[in-house]
């Protein structure tokens, strides 16, 4: 049996707590169970540590790590640094795992040495927003979207493998990947402060450019629980600078892999993203979400070129 470490990354305070008690139970039942966990969050509290400690051990090799802040790039890497395990899985805390979920991921890497990444199916227990939705809006939100690269883009570089398993060009975070791997492409991108999206299709560009795969095995499940565009909602009805931070650093990360997404496809991209900006803008009533999130891709436009061509 390969040595694994699974992660968790947390900000380790208020709601998060709760679903991080439904994602450790799940790890509890599993079929394998990790040798190594890692609650990697902002703080270190009391509800925390007996949080781990109910459902596993609060020893060393099962332990939360206190960064002092909040930054998902940084203290994902902190985590994988420390890891012990060959394989590492990276976990958001609101996601729940089917109980075969960590054997099928395992199984999955015995198949071929150049499988660097092993993605889950995850699945959306409460989807959300207009491309949901049926009449006009749905019918416009959904056409907006082939704009995207997620849309435009992505589809077209999945490859089947059999009735289960799919060559994939990104993933979130329900992945387990192998940490020489990681350390090799060097781990995520710290260059970004939060708001932060996009982080993981990064790291799996990286991945897929260093010459890996990525493979879905889509009998490895895990269920994401949190409510995305309502909880995006609740953070630009008070703050609209939050888009400008998301949208800054997703389309940043897209652009610094044009090699592989394609200029005009990153151009479409861009003209996407400014037009959602549009869409949060009506649902909040703030003019200014607008502002940012325009300023916001235009920022996350520049700061992709420059890196491209300073390498």
């Amino acid at each position: 049996m390969r040595k694994f470490t699974i992660v968790i990354l947390t900000t380790g305070v208020g709601e998060r707590l709760k679903y991080l008690d439904r994602l450790l139970s799940s790890l509890s039942r599993q079929t394998v169970k990790p040798s190594e966990l890692i609650v990697a969050s902002e703080v270190s509290n009391d509800g925390l540590r007996r949080l781990l400690d109910r459902h596993f051990c609060l020893c060393e090799s099962h332990r939360v790590i206190a960064t002092g802040y909040w930054n998902r790039c940084k203290t994902a890497n902190r985590a994988i640094k420390e890891a012990k395990g060959e394989i590492v899985f990276l976990l958001e805390d609101d996601l729940v795992l089917r109980e075969n979920f960590i054997e099928e991921m395992l199984k999955t890497f015995d198949l071929d040495s150049r499988i660097g990444c092993v993605y889950s199916r995850c699945v959306l227990l409460y989807p959300e927003g207009l491309r949901s939705k049926g009449g006009i809006k749905g019918f416009v939100a959904r056409l907006i979207s082939k704009l995207s690269i997620h849309e435009s883009v992505l589809p077209r570089h999945v490859r089947r493998i059999n009735e289960y398993l799919y060559e994939v060009p990104v993933f979130s975070m329900s992945v387990a990947c192998r940490k020489d791997v990681l350390l090799k492409i060097g781990l995520y991108d710290e260059s970004v402060d939060e708001p932060i999206s996009g982080e993981d299709y990064d790291l799996a560009l990286r991945v897929r450019s260093s010459g890996y795969k990525i493979v879905q095995n889509v009998k490895a499940v895990s269920y994401h629980y949190t409510r995305q565009v309502s909880r995006k909602l609740s953070h630009l009805s008070m703050n609209p600078e939050y888009l400008r931070g998301l949208n800054e650093s997703e389309v940043y990360f897209i652009v610094k892999n044009r090699n592989m997404l394609g200029p005009c496809s990153i151009l479409l991209h861009v003209a996407y993203r400014v037009l959602e900006s549009i869409a949060w803008t009506l649902r909040t009533r703030r003019p200014s979400t607008l502002i940012y999130g325009v300023i916001g891709a235009i920022e996350g436009l520049a700061k992709g070129l420059f890196k491209w061509q300073t390498n």
